[in-house]
């Protein structure tokens, strides 16, 4: 049986990022949009897909293997922005500052994918906390609007101090994540 699974960083909202959503949602209530549960909200490492079972035991393993000495370290969550572009936004989302130990840990967790036959991006990681994919939007200029306006928006300070490994159940209401494994960072 095939379980659709990603390995990611779990983020945790502030009550000023849970209250800067809000705001968000509000003004773009008469939009056609999906928002991201906050219990949901992460930054992905590395999405697998439909995955073996046998192979969901091996990543577990891989994962405990690989990341017994990473210490934790904090990111800096700033800015909003769009996937796609502001003309044809398809996705709103936080930004994650630049940071090495960030970037260490997705080069770790893309070093033990590859190992395990997983073909891992060539293209920049760009990490980022999808809050919203959006169905239709009418008033594009009110994107523009939030954008701009939150662009150097300091948002929110996170802890990383674990990584986990999701399974993926997609449902009609959205998906439903549940914790294969949990590493702790040292």
């Amino acid at each position: 049986m095939m379980k659709r699974t990603f390995i990611a960083i779990k983020i945790p909202l502030s009550k000023i990022t849970a209250e800067l959503i809000h705001d968000i949602k509000f003004k773009l209530r008469d939009e056609k949009i999906k928002w991201v549960e906050s219990w949901n909200l992460h930054i992905t490492l590395f999405f697998l897909g439909d995955t073996e079972d046998d192979l969901i035991e091996k990543v577990k393993k891989g994962l405990f293997a690989i990341l017994k000495d990473i210490k934790s370290f904090k990111l800096k969550c700033s800015g909003v922005g769009v996937f796609k572009n502001i003309h044809n936004p398809k996705a709103l989302w936080f930004g994650i500052e630049k940071s090495e130990k960030l970037n260490e840990l997705k080069y770790t967790v893309d070093k033990l994918m590859s190992s395990l036959g997983f073909k891992t991006e060539d293209k920049e990681f760009r990490p980022h906390l999808t809050i919203a994919r959006t169905k239709h939007i009418k008033e594009k200029n009110l994107i523009k609007e939030l954008v701009d306006h939150y662009q150097d928006e300091n948002i929110q300070e996170i802890e990383v101090n674990e990584v986990l490994f999701y399974e993926s159940k997609l449902t009609p209401k959205g998906p439903v994540y549940s914790v294969l494994t949990k590493v702790s960072l040292s």
